[in-house]
């Protein structure tokens, strides 16, 4: 493969793989906003499509990924807020929020989120907005956000690139091995006992024709060997008409292999004809 289309491979997954990441820091700067704010109702609504495993998964290669530490202490009093609430009342569950402890774990995430610019968002003041807007459409799934159609429609061109490429590089090579050479080349036909002389007549690295007599019949029309000087080729018959044959080779000639063949001669196109 060559060295560009590597290049170009790595170029259009980039952004898909910045989409996760970038999401997920947004995520997270919700959280610690919602968390200062004792806003439990945010808490919930993000706890239930996100829990550490997930993060971990979409901040994989990420320099954030080294910060599960706070990342997980966030979460987890986050949740234990929430659970509060529900347990115990709104006021055990601000209280727990505004403890020492979780104040220091937000300033610590926090600060670690400030190090990491995302073109997604703004920081814990976009994350704030989206979630507005959000409520304000029906809640948090109330449609995909225009980072999500960015990266679906990032992906189809990425996708559509590739094919593009793939194609264009299968269809050359197809028309190349199917590119068909004119000679007048005496050869030798065997199929099964029996052998014949006849004329190669043009020549592909996928097959080629032949001009036979009526009277020789390969056997059943199978598979056949064409003796061309000191070469032997394997080949299968597809098609036979009064005068011509055609054949398929059992395996593609090189594109090395044809050019000695074209360039070969008639030893008996020099013979002396007689006076």
């Amino acid at each position: 493969m060559r060295l560009w289309f590597v290049l170009l491979l790595i170029a259009l997954a980039a952004p898909l793989r910045a989409e996760p990441a970038c999401e997920t820091i947004v995520t997270l700067e919700r959280l610690v906003s919602q968390g200062a704010a004792g806003d439990l109702g945010g808490l919930a609504r993000v706890l239930r499509r996100t829990d550490s495993a997930r993060v971990m998964w979409e901040l994989r290669g990420h320099p954030l990924a080294a910060q599960r530490r706070d990342i997980d202490a966030v979460l987890s009093r986050a949740a234990e807020a929430v659970a509060l609430d529900r347990s115990e009342g709104a006021v055990a569950a601000r209280a727990h929020l505004d403890s020492r402890a979780a104040r220091r774990d937000r300033a610590r995430l926090a600060a670690r989120l400030a190090r990491h610019v995302c073109p997604v968002g703004t920081g814990a003041a976009r994350a704030a907005a989206d979630e507005g807007a959000a409520q304000q459409a029906g809640g948090p799934q109330a449609g995909p956000r225009m980072p999500q159609i960015a990266g679906f429609a990032a992906a189809a061109l990425a996708l559509a690139a590739i094919a593009t490429l793939m194609a264009g590089r299968m269809l050359r090579r197809a028309k190349r091995r199917g590119k068909r050479h004119a000679v007048n080349l005496p050869a030798r036909i065997r199929s099964g006992t029996a052998e014949t002389e006849t004329r190669l007549v043009d020549i592909s690295q996928q097959g080629a024709k032949l001009r036979l007599d009526a009277g020789f019949e390969p056997a059943g029309l199978r598979g056949v060997t064409i003796l061309l000087g000191d070469r032997r080729i394997g080949a299968t018959a597809r098609w036979r008409n009064k005068h011509y044959l055609g054949v398929q080779f059992l395996r593609p000639l090189p594109e090395d292999a044809v050019a000695p063949i074209l360039t070969q001669t008639d030893p008996e196109a020099g013979e002396a004809q007689p006076g």
